[in-house]
Protein backbone atom coordinates (compact mmCIF):
# COMPACT_ATOMS: atom_id res chain seq x y z
CA UNK A 1 0.00 0.00 0.00
CA UNK A 2 1.43 3.29 -1.27
CA UNK A 3 1.79 5.99 1.26
CA UNK A 4 2.65 9.96 0.91
CA UNK A 5 2.32 11.75 4.14
CA UNK A 6 3.37 15.16 2.75
CA UNK A 7 2.67 18.77 3.46
CA UNK A 8 -0.61 17.86 3.35
CA UNK A 9 -1.06 17.00 7.08
CA UNK A 10 0.21 20.23 7.96
CA UNK A 11 -2.52 21.75 6.26
CA UNK A 12 -5.39 19.56 7.18
CA UNK A 13 -4.00 19.97 10.88
CA UNK A 14 -4.46 23.81 10.63
CA UNK A 15 -7.81 23.06 9.00
CA UNK A 16 -9.15 20.68 11.78
CA UNK A 17 -7.78 23.09 14.63
CA UNK A 18 -11.28 25.35 13.52
CA UNK A 19 -13.13 21.59 13.93
CA UNK A 20 -13.94 21.76 10.04
CA UNK A 21 -11.78 21.38 6.93
CA UNK A 22 -11.91 21.55 3.18
CA UNK A 23 -9.75 20.85 0.65
CA UNK A 24 -8.70 19.32 -2.51
CA UNK A 25 -5.83 17.22 -4.15
CA UNK A 26 -4.93 15.34 -6.82
CA UNK A 27 -4.35 11.67 -7.74
CA UNK A 28 -3.89 9.17 -10.13
CA UNK A 29 -5.19 5.68 -10.72
CA UNK A 30 -4.49 3.43 -7.51
CA UNK A 31 -2.25 6.59 -5.68
CA UNK A 32 -3.05 7.04 -2.43
CA UNK A 33 -3.04 9.28 -0.22
CA UNK A 34 -2.87 9.92 3.41
CA UNK A 35 -2.66 12.24 6.32
CA UNK A 36 -1.87 12.31 9.93
CA UNK A 37 -4.84 14.01 12.63
CA UNK A 38 -4.32 14.47 16.27
CA UNK A 39 -8.09 13.23 17.53
CA UNK A 40 -9.17 13.27 20.71
CA UNK A 41 -10.26 9.82 22.38
CA UNK A 42 -14.33 9.21 21.25
CA UNK A 43 -14.86 12.57 18.57
CA UNK A 44 -16.91 11.50 15.68
CA UNK A 45 -15.47 12.77 12.49
CA UNK A 46 -17.55 13.09 9.11
CA UNK A 47 -16.93 14.17 5.55
CA UNK A 48 -18.01 14.41 2.41
CA UNK A 49 -15.84 13.77 -0.69
CA UNK A 50 -16.04 14.32 -4.53
CA UNK A 51 -14.01 13.35 -7.25
CA UNK A 52 -13.52 14.69 -10.81
CA UNK A 53 -11.04 13.58 -13.72
CA UNK A 54 -9.04 15.77 -15.82
CA UNK A 55 -10.68 15.51 -19.82
CA UNK A 56 -8.45 16.53 -22.20
CA UNK A 57 -10.74 17.26 -24.86
CA UNK A 58 -12.59 19.63 -22.71
CA UNK A 59 -9.65 20.91 -21.17
CA UNK A 60 -11.51 20.87 -17.57
CA UNK A 61 -12.52 18.57 -14.53
CA UNK A 62 -15.76 16.59 -14.90
CA UNK A 63 -17.08 13.65 -13.06
CA UNK A 64 -17.30 10.48 -13.59
CA UNK A 65 -19.53 7.89 -12.16
CA UNK A 66 -16.45 4.99 -12.95
CA UNK A 67 -13.77 6.18 -10.52
CA UNK A 68 -14.41 4.32 -6.98
CA UNK A 69 -13.21 5.48 -3.65
CA UNK A 70 -11.41 3.86 -0.58
CA UNK A 71 -11.24 5.52 2.34
CA UNK A 72 -9.70 3.96 5.49
CA UNK A 73 -8.94 5.49 8.88
CA UNK A 74 -6.18 3.75 11.42
CA UNK A 75 -6.13 4.46 15.08
CA UNK A 76 -2.47 4.48 15.21
CA UNK A 77 -1.93 3.76 18.91
CA UNK A 78 -4.06 0.43 18.79
CA UNK A 79 -2.94 -0.30 15.43
CA UNK A 80 -6.99 -0.80 14.75
CA UNK A 81 -8.60 0.09 11.62
CA UNK A 82 -11.25 2.14 12.27
CA UNK A 83 -12.77 2.84 9.10
CA UNK A 84 -12.63 0.96 5.85
CA UNK A 85 -15.09 2.48 2.96
CA UNK A 86 -15.62 1.94 -0.66
CA UNK A 87 -17.96 3.92 -2.63
CA UNK A 88 -18.89 5.68 -5.65
CA UNK A 89 -17.25 8.99 -7.11
CA UNK A 90 -18.78 11.10 -4.47
CA UNK A 91 -20.06 10.18 -0.85
CA UNK A 92 -19.84 10.73 2.08
CA UNK A 93 -17.93 9.09 5.19
CA UNK A 94 -18.00 8.82 8.96
CA UNK A 95 -15.87 7.46 11.88
CA UNK A 96 -15.19 7.23 15.52
CA UNK A 97 -11.65 8.06 16.65
CA UNK A 98 -10.30 5.28 19.18
CA UNK A 99 -7.78 5.99 21.64
CA UNK A 100 -6.83 10.08 21.96
CA UNK A 101 -3.69 10.48 19.09
CA UNK A 102 -2.53 10.05 16.03
CA UNK A 103 -5.09 9.03 13.45
CA UNK A 104 -3.98 7.69 9.36
CA UNK A 105 -6.79 9.04 7.01
CA UNK A 106 -6.16 7.44 3.67
CA UNK A 107 -7.75 7.95 -0.01
CA UNK A 108 -7.79 6.40 -2.56
CA UNK A 109 -8.79 6.64 -6.37
CA UNK A 110 -9.31 3.46 -8.73
CA UNK A 111 -10.58 3.05 -12.42
CA UNK A 112 -13.20 0.64 -13.22
CA UNK A 113 -11.18 -2.06 -13.60
CA UNK A 114 -7.13 -2.36 -13.02
CA UNK A 115 -4.89 -0.77 -14.89
CA UNK A 116 -7.71 0.70 -17.08
CA UNK A 117 -8.58 4.08 -18.60
CA UNK A 118 -7.82 6.63 -15.38
CA UNK A 119 -4.11 5.08 -15.42
CA UNK A 120 -3.25 8.04 -17.08
CA UNK A 121 -5.86 10.54 -15.57
CA UNK A 122 -5.25 13.31 -12.79
CA UNK A 123 -8.27 13.18 -10.46
CA UNK A 124 -8.72 16.26 -8.53
CA UNK A 125 -10.09 14.79 -4.98
CA UNK A 126 -12.44 17.63 -2.86
CA UNK A 127 -12.58 16.54 0.59
CA UNK A 128 -14.82 18.28 3.35
CA UNK A 129 -14.12 17.20 7.11
CA UNK A 130 -16.08 17.55 10.34
CA UNK A 131 -15.26 16.79 13.72
CA UNK A 132 -17.86 16.86 16.20
CA UNK A 133 -17.98 16.22 19.92
CA UNK A 134 -17.72 12.82 21.50
CA UNK A 135 -19.81 9.81 20.79
CA UNK A 136 -21.94 8.63 23.58
CA UNK A 137 -23.12 6.04 21.76
CA UNK A 138 -26.60 8.29 20.90
CA UNK A 139 -27.02 8.61 24.97
CA UNK A 140 -27.61 12.62 24.32
CA UNK A 141 -29.94 11.34 21.61
CA UNK A 142 -31.97 9.40 23.80
CA UNK A 143 -32.07 12.23 26.29
CA UNK A 144 -33.62 14.54 24.21
CA UNK A 145 -35.96 12.10 23.11
CA UNK A 146 -36.64 11.44 26.88
CA UNK A 147 -37.04 15.32 27.20
CA UNK A 148 -39.30 16.01 24.36
CA UNK A 149 -41.45 12.66 25.19
CA UNK A 150 -41.59 14.20 28.64
CA UNK A 151 -42.78 17.86 27.40
CA UNK A 152 -45.47 15.67 25.32
CA UNK A 153 -46.63 13.96 28.44
CA UNK A 154 -46.99 17.42 30.33
CA UNK A 155 -48.59 19.20 27.35
CA UNK A 156 -51.18 15.76 26.74
CA UNK A 157 -52.06 16.33 30.95
CA UNK A 158 -52.93 20.03 30.13
CA UNK A 159 -54.89 19.31 27.44
CA UNK A 160 -56.77 17.01 29.36
CA UNK A 161 -57.29 19.07 31.69
CA UNK A 162 -58.42 21.79 29.68
CA UNK A 163 -60.91 19.36 28.17
CA UNK A 164 -61.89 18.18 31.56
CA UNK A 165 -62.64 22.40 32.52
CA UNK A 166 -63.87 22.83 29.47
CA UNK A 167 -66.99 20.10 29.75
CA UNK A 168 -67.42 21.72 33.36
CA UNK A 169 -68.06 25.28 31.90
CA UNK A 170 -70.54 23.45 29.40
CA UNK A 171 -72.52 21.54 32.04
CA UNK A 172 -72.44 24.82 34.41
CA UNK A 173 -73.89 26.73 31.17
CA UNK A 174 -76.37 24.04 30.70
CA UNK A 175 -77.42 24.01 34.69
CA UNK A 176 -77.71 27.96 34.27
CA UNK A 177 -79.50 27.68 31.04
CA UNK A 178 -82.08 25.08 32.85
CA UNK A 179 -82.47 27.02 35.69
CA UNK A 180 -82.78 31.11 33.86
CA UNK A 181 -85.90 28.90 31.65
CA UNK A 182 -87.24 27.38 35.36
CA UNK A 183 -86.95 31.58 36.41
CA UNK A 184 -88.62 32.61 33.30
CA UNK A 185 -91.63 29.96 32.77
CA UNK A 186 -92.04 30.95 37.39
CA UNK A 187 -92.16 34.42 36.66
CA UNK A 188 -94.68 34.26 33.62
CA UNK A 189 -97.28 31.74 35.82
CA UNK A 190 -96.83 34.19 38.90
CA UNK A 191 -97.69 37.08 36.71
CA UNK A 192 -100.93 35.28 35.17
CA UNK A 193 -101.60 34.44 38.77
CA UNK A 194 -101.20 38.39 39.74
CA UNK A 195 -103.19 39.11 36.69
CA UNK A 196 -106.36 36.40 37.84
CA UNK A 197 -105.94 37.50 41.68
CA UNK A 198 -106.25 41.34 40.44
CA UNK A 199 -109.09 40.31 37.84
CA UNK A 200 -111.28 38.66 40.83
CA UNK A 201 -110.95 41.89 43.45
CA UNK A 202 -111.65 44.07 40.34
CA UNK A 203 -115.10 41.95 39.56
CA UNK A 204 -115.96 41.39 43.73
CA UNK A 205 -115.61 45.32 44.08
CA UNK A 206 -117.67 46.00 41.07
CA UNK A 207 -120.23 43.59 42.52
CA UNK A 208 -120.15 44.83 46.05
CA UNK A 209 -120.80 48.27 44.64
CA UNK A 210 -123.49 47.24 42.81
CA UNK A 211 -125.20 45.55 45.23
CA UNK A 212 -124.32 48.72 47.23
CA UNK A 213 -126.13 50.78 44.67
CA UNK A 214 -128.82 49.27 44.31
CA UNK A 215 -129.20 49.07 48.48
CA UNK A 216 -129.60 52.18 48.74
CA UNK A 217 -131.25 52.44 45.58
CA UNK A 218 -129.44 54.80 43.48
CA UNK A 219 -129.41 53.13 40.14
Amino acid sequence: MLRSVASLALVLFVLFANLASGLHFYLRDGEQQCFLEELPQGFFVTGTYKTEEWRETDKRYVENPAITVVMTADDNAATHRVMNQKGSHQGKFSFTAGNAGEHTICVQAQGAQAGGWLSSSVVKFTLDISIGEADDGGRSAIEKIKDISLKIKVLNAQLEEIKTEQKYQRERELEFDAATSSIKRRVIYWAFIQLGIVGAVCYWQLHHLRRFFEAKKLV
